[in-house]
């Protein structure tokens, strides 16, 4: 036998983790092809990104996740229509842009099959440039995203739908507690902002 790897002490911080990943054959470390791959993508949304999308910068479209939450995937806003019923918007993250099929990229991802989360640890499905930069909807930040575009009628009922590339500007980082303080009339618990207070209202 031949040591190939010393994971620490038996009672040292986090190494059950440590064991767990190697028990369990769950995948830790990026290709050398995809790490390229990565480190070659721009830090920033760039004018050529933005061709034949829909451009939502202008709407409060804001993050909602738990207090330690990493990564950003989804985003919503609802308005009220001026002939009744409601507007709901809700945009995800566009991978798609940034991993293409048959990339190093893609294959990584398909290995994984998911993000894998323990307590205050994650190891991600993309490297770090992708799952918390790019392809997380940071707030302040055009981000690019596909979007669900629904009607509803005053009851709820979804009377109309559309699907379209966009990029976006996330408002504000909500928490569910933040989001729940604020519906129970604390409000400054979230930003003061109108828009993104209107939006809330209405979800």
């Amino acid at each position: 036998g031949k040591v190939v790897e010393i994971l620490g002490e038996i009672d040292d911080p986090g190494i059950e983790i440590e064991i767990a990943v190697r028990k369990f054959g769950v995948p830790h470390e990026f290709s050398d092809m995809a790490q390229k791959a990565a480190s070659k993508l721009p830090f920033d949304v760039g004018p050529k990104d933005l061709e034949d999308r829909v451009d939502l910068r202008d709407i409060a479209l804001v993050t909602i996740d738990g207090e330690d939450a990493r990564d950003f995937d989804d985003a919503v806003f609802a308005e009220k229509r001026a002939g009744g019923g409601y507007r709901v918007v809700v945009a995800i993250a566009d991978v798609s842009h940034y991993v293409r099929l048959d990339s190093p990229l893609n294959e990584e991802a398909e290995d994984r099959g998911t993000s894998v989360y323990f307590p205050h640890y994650v190891l991600p499905m993309l490297p770090e440039a992708l799952s918390n930069g790019l392809c997380s909807l940071n707030p302040h930040l055009d981000r690019l995203c596909m979007v669900c575009d629904l009607t509803l009628s005053r009851s709820g009922k979804v009377t109309g739908y559309e699907f379209y590339p966009s990029v976006m500007h996330s408002k504000a980082r909500l928490t569910y507690t933040q989001v729940g303080q604020y519906l129970d009339g604390v409000t400054d618990a979230i930003p003061e902002d109108k828009s993104i207070h209107k939006s809330l209202n209405t979800l």
